[in-house]
């Protein structure tokens, strides 16, 4: 069975099925690229039932890239310099499974003053930031508090704020 008979199969019996959107904009834009209806001959999707209904089962994706970086997703982020707080705005990417560890991230924020700062992640909570004995950020105190869905680090006269969205995907 084809993905494209499933969800028209779910449509037409008005089935609930929990399939992301960016599943069915691909399906549309793939729809609409060829003119007719999607195949897929040579692997089936497999249909679970849950208390929803049918759902398509997916194997997990690889997390795209922006194009022409090395970044899974870049954000404009709330940022603080010199002990100040987060009132200026700061261009950042996120690499997602950084190092190949599922799970984690590494958040690379471009400072007002042309230097980068790396701050990294287990899931959403931040553990620690890049730092070095030169600049004297190898002493800097680490913190961070949540509010909600953001997270608002402190790594000595440096803050930043970062929603778990950049860091999820979402």
């Amino acid at each position: 069975m084809t993905l494209a008979t499933i969800l028209i199969a779910a449509v037409e019996e008005e089935k609930p099925m929990r399939v992301s959107a960016t599943l069915l904009s691909a399906f549309a834009v793939a729809l609409a690229s060829c003119g007719g209806e999607a195949t897929n001959e040579t692997e089936e999707e497999p249909v679970a039932e849950t208390d929803a209904g049918p759902e398509v089962a997916m194997a997990p994706s690889e997390d795209a890239l922006v194009e022409g970086t090395e970044y899974n997703a870049t954000t404009i982020l709330d940022c603080g310099f010199d002990g100040a707080p987060p009132t200026e705005s700061c261009n950042a990417g996120v690499i997602r499974n950084w190092g190949g560890e599922t799970g984690s991230a590494l958040v690379e924020i471009q400072k007002p003053d042309g230097f980068k700062r790396a701050i990294f992640f287990n899931g959403t909570e931040p553990f620690g930031a890049d730092s070095a004995e030169a600049d004297g950020s190898a002493e800097w105190d680490f913190e961070t508090s949540r509010e909600g869905d953001r997270v608002t680090i402190q790594f000595g006269p440096e803050s930043y704020v970062i929603v778990d969205a950049l860091i999820e995907g979402g």
